[in-house]
Formats: structure tokens, sequence, C-alpha cells
């Protein structure tokens, strides 16, 4: 136990490894899903705030698919409406 912790021989010199391009292509391509994802949940955080702010305090008006698909339309700048959220009073 611990013979492996101390080498005889000198660590390779890496530091003139690169990434192979296939291995570059599937991490761009993970970090754009990664970022779709993370705008998506932003959609749907934003367009429930919306439809519920629609809705009223005591949620005495109706929703419908029109409203349903403004706050959709809407929550794709959602980071205006996390703005507004924070600014507005309610």
């Amino acid at each position: 136990m611990g013979q492996n912790l101390s080498l005889s021989e000198p660590f390779a010199d890496t530091s003139g490894a690169t990434l192979a391009p296939w291995d570059r292509d599937n991490d761009l391509l993970l970090a754009a899903l990664w970022g779709c994802s993370l705008y998506g949940i932003g959609m749907i955080w934003c367009a429930v705030g919306l439809l519920r702010r629609w809705a009223g305090k005591n949620h005495d008006r109706e929703i419908n698919i029109v409203s349903l698909l403004a706050a959709f339309l809407m929550s794709t700048g959602w980071p205006v409406i996390l703005l507004y959220f924070a600014m507005s009073s309610q």
C-alpha cells in the first residue's frame, strides 16, 4: 500500500496536449445544450410568473389560451421580465 505514491520516473510533459476535433465539437455542443436548457427553464419560470400576476391576487381573473400564448411569447425575453419583477411592487 502506498508504493505507487513515489514514482521513480518523472511525469511526462503535457503542456502541448490539445483536444481532438470531435471532442472540441462535443464540448461546444454540450455547452449549447446546457445554455438552451437553462434558457428554457427561465422562460417557463417567467411565463408562470406572468400568468400568476395576470390572474390577480385572489385569482379572480380567468387565464385563457390567448394569455397563455402571450405569456410564453413574452417570456422569450425572460431577463427583462425578471428585472420587471424585481422593480415592481406586488
